[in-house]
């Protein structure tokens, strides 16, 4: 889905090439400032000398990257305030992108990970490293309303590593709001497909005040229902089904994170509740969960919102945009639409047309494998059909659609949370049908479905495949 903003990146990106364009091949080493904002009103251009920052302002807020902090937002503040919310203790916080994948533990060039992050993996981060060693800026461009920068982010476990990777982000203001696009493109020597990990894109960390933390969470989305406040501080995943996540201070007046169809997000705090600065550890968190299988060779884009403001403001802004889609509508033309494997793989980037998936187990000791889509929200009297074009290629007689339901923490072996359905294993593609409306325990709100084998055809897997095309609940 292309909100309106995208498109004013793709005519505006076409003039940046006349304006101001600069390479910025290293950085400074990060040491955080001390902090000395002017009283009252705007603080001045004037930084300290660990700092590069680029701003954006209007009448509503302040905006502000780093370049000694990889492209990362380290400022935002409302407009007449000197109070930047963003916290900035290390190169871990910000507000950035951080991407996750295989193997754990990693390590590269003979540098092993610190072992209090042993177990992070890959983990390209956008501001730099644990060490204190800020990501690498490619370029950057700016003009009076857009900020475009390159970054080649370092592996947060190891000593000064860059990752074989690269994020691009533009960020523009609108009102109240800051519209943030990023382009993340793998270039890794280990061709290994991993398994799908959650990603921080993006995770916000605001100073101590603001660890109020907000989601809507229940089972009745856009209708003005009551929102949930969350005090516990430990990292928790939440439902929110109204695609948003909220950290607001004492006055209720705080940042709101808006990713279109996203349900998946995380909270949680740290440090002392509801004291700190910009440089303080106390700070509130929240983040956006995408699933990625990420490729050696990927190429990942997503988009997000930041909504400066009270609770009326963020739900408002939200409640404008369009509304998810009630029930599949995945097409495999140019990406995974967010879907992702479980004890399988597919062939890889790049995708063309379709998802083509080994139809059996990497591993024999689990008991089975499982081709997922993301997590979501429907009401099941909305989806009475699903239709899947598919071309299986197996002996296997049938294949099997299950569904979770949001109280689920996974896939259950229940007989009502499942149904086989007939397929032909001839390699060629059909589209099946399956009538979801006259199955037991297809009720209330599905958060997510997904393929597998049906039982006891294990025996059936050797060489079989599918080529998938679409999901949907209506017949293409």
């Amino acid at each position: 889905m292309v909100r309106p903003y995208a498109l004013f990146f793709y005519v505006l990106i076409s003039c940046l090439a006349v304006t101001c364009v600069r390479d910025y091949p290293s950085t400074s080493p990060y040491a955080p400032p001390v902090a000395t904002p002017p009283p009252g009103g705007l603080p001045g251009q004037q930084q300290p000398s660990a700092q590069r920052r680029l701003f954006l302002t209007n009448d509503k807020i302040r905006f502000g990257i780093d370049l000694n902090m990889g492209g990362a937002i380290t400022y935002l503040a409302e407009a007449g305030s000197s109070e930047n919310m963003v916290n900035n203790p290390d190169l871990g916080r910000q507000i950035q992108t951080a991407i996750y994948a295989g193997p754990y533990p990693y390590s590269q060039n003979g540098k092993d990970p610190v072992e209090a992050w042993k177990y992070l993996g890959w983990n390209p981060v956008q501001a730099g490293d644990y060490f204190l060693h800020p990501a690498r800026i490619v370029s950057y461009q700016q003009t009076d309303n857009l900020i475009y920068v390159k970054t080649i982010p370092h592996i947060w476990p190891l000593f000064d590593e860059p990752a074989e990777c690269t994020f691009e982000h533009w960020y523009d203001i609108k009102e109240n709001r800051v519209n943030v696009r990023c382009r993340v493109t793998v270039n890794r020597t280990d061709t290994t497909q991993y398994d799908a990990r959650t990603q921080e894109t993006p995770c916000i960390y605001l100073n101590g005040p603001y660890d109020r933390m907000f989601c809507y969470t229940g089972l009745k989305p856009f209708t003005n229902d009551a929102v949930s406040e969350f005090t516990d501080r430990n990292v928790i995943n939440r439902y929110g089904t109204e695609n948003w996540a909220a950290l607001l201070n004492e006055k209720g007046r705080g940042v709101g994170l808006f990713k279109a169809r996203e349900v998946r997000f995380r909270t949680a705090g740290f440090g002392i509740p509801h004291v700190g600065g910009e440089f303080d550890v106390s700070a509130g968190y929240i983040n956006s969960e995408d699933f990625w299988v990420v490729d050696h060779n990927g190429v990942y884009d997503f988009e997000y919102t930041l909504i400066v403001g009270t609770m009326t403001d963020i739900r408002q802004y939200v409640y404008s945009q369009p509304r998810p889609p009630s029930g599949p509508d995945y097409n495999f033309v140019k990406d995974r639409q967010g879907w992702y494997y479980v004890n399988t793989t597919d062939k890889g980037w790049p995708i063309q047309n379709e998802l083509n998936v080994k139809w059996s187990r990497n591993e024999t000791n689990p008991e089975d494998f499982r081709i997922c889509a993301p997590l979501t929200f429907w009401y099941a009297e909305n989806v009475s059909k699903i239709y899947i074009q598919a071309a299986f290629q197996t002996q296997g007689p049938t294949a099997r659609l299950s569904w979770r339901k949001p109280d689920e923490y996974d896939f259950m072996p229940f007989q009502d949370r499942y149904v086989d359905f007939p397929i032909v294993g001839d390699g060629q593609f059909r589209t099946y049908e399956i009538n979801t409306s006259q199955l037991p325990g297809w009720n209330g709100v599905i958060s997510q479905i997904s393929l597998t084998n049906s039982a006891s055809q294990s025996n059936r897997e050797q060489g079989a495949r599918v080529r998938i095309r679409s999901v949907t609940s209506a017949k293409l």
